[in-house]
């Protein structure tokens, strides 16, 4: 009997410390459980929803990313651009004025060139109503002088005497020297006189018979 009663209180000893044990390891199972709830790992938001998105996704989808952010212009920048926009308005204004400037100065050149070529036109016109009376005069002015060369001295000093002298001047510079000097023998002195500066104007003074 006393060997049994002393075995009771050995055996009570012994399982007090196993307990004691399981106690401790149960102690720290807890606390390394607590531990990993709340590392950064491990741990869930209170505010986690239903789908699994939490709220730190929500503020990754709202707030813009830094290249966003960079990518939005500045004020300056938009008045810069503005400033090049209205620049480049300015430029293209200029350009449409040289290029209206441009087509009216080529239009004015061609009429310029037209009118040009109009005035020419006439003006060989006329030359050559000009050649062809000049002919007409000098075949006119021909055939009077063989008529008055034709003629007596005394009878072509009488109507020497009665012409224009431009007339008879461009008669008498187409006349023979010594038929104009018998017909100016015969002629009006006055007359004749002014024949003769007339005709010496021209370097052309026909000699005078007796």
């Amino acid at each position: 009997m006393i060997k049994k009663f002393r075995l009771i209180p050995l055996a009570i000893i012994l399982m007090s410390m196993v307990l004691g044990i399981k106690i401790v390891d149960f102690s720290f199972g807890i606390e390394r459980s607590f531990a990993q709830s709340n590392s950064p790992e491990t741990a869930t938001d209170p505010a986690e929803k239903k789908d699994g998105v939490t709220d730190a996704d929500n503020n990754a989808v709202r707030e813009p990313a830094p290249q966003q952010l960079s990518s939005i212009p500045t004020r300056k920048e938009i008045e810069y651009l503005q400033k090049l926009a209205e620049r480049r308005q300015e430029l293209d204004r200029r350009a449409d004025e040289l290029d209206d400037r441009e087509k009216l100065l080529k239009a004015v050149e061609l009429r310029i060139v037209e009118r040009t070529e109009s005035l020419k036109q006439i003006e060989e016109t006329i030359e050559g109503l000009l050649n062809k009376h000049d002919e007409r005069e000098q075949a006119q002015l021909q055939s009077l002088v063989k008529i008055y060369s034709a003629m007596k001295p005394k009878q072509a000093a009488l109507i020497f005497n009665s012409l224009d002298d431009d007339v008879l001047i461009s008669i008498v510079e187409r006349m023979k020297e010594s038929k104009m000097g018998a017909i100016l023998a015969k002629m009006n002195l006055n007359k004749a006189k002014k024949l003769t500066m007339d005709l010496a104007t021209r370097k052309k003074l026909p000699e005078i018979e007796g």
